[in-house]
């Protein structure tokens, strides 16, 4: 086994026993591992496209000898050696070096610092096309890893990483940075699953490197060990969870967390009352306790690992808050209101009766100050159980004038006023008009105390649906 090969098997079984400790994955079966080998003399790689890049034959033209743009080759970078005479530029640390009297500089290696490790040159130009392109075999049922090394030797690079399923016409593809640092050796990974099928066993696929980059005087690179390998995955598990207990009239929110397996993951939700869905984290809208009870949930990867769980959900009723009221209107002589409802065991009640005021008895009896601006009063009663679950009930009581068919303008205290807070008109038998305004007629016109009489009056107010009333008919003056 050669010193590249040693070196390579050591740091690979070293790898599959440390990376457990630091991922879920790890490298399982290799499918191809391209290292290039060792070659002191340049030779062509097998997987370069046809009509992509040129073999960079030592022994060829002037632009072959010193692998100009568009041009590669296969070789250990020691023995680069691409003009007459010989040019260190691609073996060099640094692309700007010289050696004087011909001494040879200080060289790069292969990614694991094999001296004599082969590499492949690229000297990407103006090309944008493949630099590697290898058909596999997969099975079906797995996820892969397709990775390289990149060495940048003259600024600026950029590649692209594709895997092409033709069996399932599928495509999973990276597209890298922009390189612009020099001299340093990086790697690069694109994983991707090839899902169970029911008709194959196996699919056609075909991973490539792609040069994306088209750059005159740079985007010169090396790229080795390109690897393709097995991933083996944790067997798919999930996790399921709900925000309860819940109260009724409120959402119930059911998660599913999967950890393991081969993403992207689907999910198939089953529960009480016939409850299914599909997705990841569903929400039920205005829960009942009929939704209390147990919901399944199957998350499946992309390799058809199945994986269930189920988490049980608590949906606590919610009180009784429809209350019962002794009248839905009220007025200046009938301004009190007998609000009731049975209370419940552990329930304890707020009360908000529309005008500031406020009570926590089960049955409350309240008087209103009644005036012609306020059209209704809403009522609302909240029930809180003693788990902490609420329900709110409102009502509304509408306010309606009350005329009086008597009023007694006397000074004496009581009745002096007649519709005070509304607009009202006042005429006399004759059609004579005595009193217009809100203030209230005393009984009065033009300063002058009228005869005991009846009177024609006409009240407008506006109701709770915010729309102009209008009451007419007759009242007594009697002092």
């Amino acid at each position: 086994m050669r010193n590249k090969e040693i070196k390579l098997f050591f740091m690979f079984i070293l790898g599959a026993l440390l990376t457990p400790l630091h991922a879920q994955t790890t490298y399982g079966d290799t499918i191809f591992f391209e290292n290039f080998g060792q070659h002191m003399t340049r030779v062509k790689s097998q997987y370069m496209p046809a009509g992509s890049y040129v073999f960079a034959d030592a022994s060829g033209s002037s632009n072959e000898k010193e692998i100009q743009d568009n041009y590669y080759a296969v070789i250990d970078p020691r023995h680069i050696a691409d003009a007459n005479p010989a040019s260190y530029y691609w073996t060099s640390t640094s692309p700007t070096y010289t050696t004087p009297n011909g001494a040879r500089p200080f060289y790069t290696t292969d990614h694991t610092g094999d001296t004599n490790g082969a590499v492949m040159v690229v000297n990407a130009g103006t090309t944008v096309n493949y630099i590697y392109k290898r058909p596999v075999t997969l099975k079906t049922g797995f996820r892969y890893r397709f990775s390289f090394w990149i060495y940048v030797v003259a600024r600026s690079s950029q590649f692209g990483m594709e895997v092409v399923n033709a069996t399932n016409a599928t495509t999973k593809s990276f597209e890298g940075p922009l390189l612009a640092q020099e001299g340093t050796w990086t790697r690069y990974d694109l994983d991707f699953p090839v899902p169970l099928s029911a008709t194959n066993t196996t699919n056609d696929v075909t991973a490539g490197l792609q040069n994306k980059y088209s750059l005159i005087n740079g985007n010169d690179y090396y790229i080795d060990d390109i690897l393709l390998s097995t991933l083996h995955t944790n067997p798919d598990s999930v996790a399921a969870s709900n925000n309860g207990p819940v109260c009724e009239g409120s959402s119930l929110n059911l998660v599913a967390t999967p950890s393991g397996g081969a993403p992207p993951f689907t999910f198939s939700w089953t529960g009480p009352n016939g409850f299914t869905s599909t997705d990841q984290t569903p929400v039920i809208q205005n829960c009942t306790p009929a939704m209390a009870g147990t919901y399944s949930v199957t998350a499946t990867d992309a390799l058809g690992q199945t994986a269930v769980a189920t988490t049980n959900a608590v949906v606590n009723s919610t009180p009784k808050s429809d209350f019962t009221f002794s009248s839905n209107t009220v007025d200046k002589r009938h301004n009190s209101v007998t609000y009731s409802i049975t209370p419940e065991a552990g329930v304890t009640y707020s009360w908000d009766l529309g005008d500031g005021a406020t009570d926590s008895q089960p049955t409350v009896t309240h008087a209103y100050s009644i005036s012609g601006s306020i059209p209704e009063f809403s009522i609302k009663l909240t029930a809180t159980n003693a788990i902490g679950c609420t329900s709110t009930t409102s009502k509304t009581i509408e306010v309606t004038p009350f005329v009086p068919n008597v009023f007694s303008p006397n000074g004496d205290g009581v009745n002096d006023i007649f519709m005070s807070g509304y607009d009202a008109q006042i005429f006399d038998r004759n059609g004579v008009l005595l009193y217009k305004g809100n203030t209230g007629w005393d009984g009065t016109y033009k300063n002058k105390k009228l005869d005991n009489d009846t009177y024609f009056y006409r009240i407008s107010y506006t109701d709770k649906n915010n729309k102009i009333q209008t009451l007419k008919g007759y009242v007594t003056l009697k002092k």
